[in-house]
Formats: C-alpha cells, structure tokens, sequence
C-alpha cells in the first residue's frame, strides 16, 4: 500500500511540557500517556477525547512531548494543567511550548543542572533532605514520608538550610 503523500495526511500539532518535580519522573511513557488520557477523557469526555488523539511521543529527562491533532492542541494542554497523579507519584504537567515539528520543541529541551543535594536537616522531629535548584529554590523531601506538607521558613532559616 502507497502511503499518502504529505499534503494529504492529516496534521498534527506537538506540545513541550514539563514534569515537576524532577524526582518523581516516570521511567515509562505508558505511565505518562494514561495519565494524559484520564486527565483529556475525564474532562473533555470521551468523545472529545476521540478527537484531540493524545499520544506521547518522547519521554526524556523531566521534558515530554505530547502529539495532539491540530486545532485541539489547547484543550491538551488544559488537560494536561489538571494532572496531579502519574501512577503512583504526586507531581504536576507544565505546558512549556507547542509546535508543528517534534524537532523544534526538541531544540527547547534543555538539560537543567542537576539538584545540588546538601546536607540532612531536622525540622519539627523529622528528618529532611535538601535539593538545592539554582539559586532560588530549595525542596525538602521527607525521609521515610511518601506525603507531601507544605512548609514556610524565615529568610534566616532558609540561610541556615
């Protein structure tokens, strides 16, 4: 079979999104592409989501590139901003960009440094660990605990982390 020429074949647009946090990545695509298509059939619904055809095309470090068809890439990335669950990790889908070519969004992909792991603190009889990103932001993940608790320090406190 022939396959169709170029002008015949149905577009389709790409979007460059984000997962944070870093940490809590998905190792599989699969896990990813369930969790687009819960997020696109349970807002949308499923004969909408018929129509938007979501698949994830790439996977690398914290990037992920979705395919949609062209004219439903907004109603993706709406429902992409509604993920707050890969399989079993809390984590949150950043729409960055989007495209017609996987090639452009691949050139935006860009590798950020890794987080500088400080030292163990102790704060309120728990232990954490520091992950320093940059120069602005420090996490404090929870040793022993899967829950996520929202923390607030003095600018004296973060000095001393």
């Amino acid at each position: 079979m022939k396959p169709l020429p170029p002008t015949l074949r149905e577009k389709r647009r790409y979007i460059l999104a984000r997962i944070v946090p870093r940490w809590r990545i998905p190792e599989d695509a699969r896990l990813l592409h369930l969790a687009v298509m819960e997020a696109a059939t349970s807002l949308w619904g499923d004969a909408e989501a018929a129509q938007i055809q979501p698949a994830v095309v790439l996977l690398q470090g914290d990037c992920a590139i979705v395919r949609c068809r062209r004219g439903t890439e907004r109603q993706l990335a709406v429902a992409m901003a509604t993920i707050c669950r890969i399989g079993e990790d809390a984590v949150a889908v950043r729409t960055i960009a989007t495209s017609g070519t996987i090639r452009t969004l691949k050139e935006r992909i860009r590798e950020p440094p890794p987080p500088e792991q400080g030292r163990d603190v102790a704060l309120a009889e728990k232990n954490y660990a520091t992950y320093r990103h940059g120069r602005h932001k420090v996490d404090l993940v929870a040793k022993s605990n899967k829950s996520q608790k929202l923390l607030f320090f003095t600018q004296k406190e973060i000095e001393e982390i």
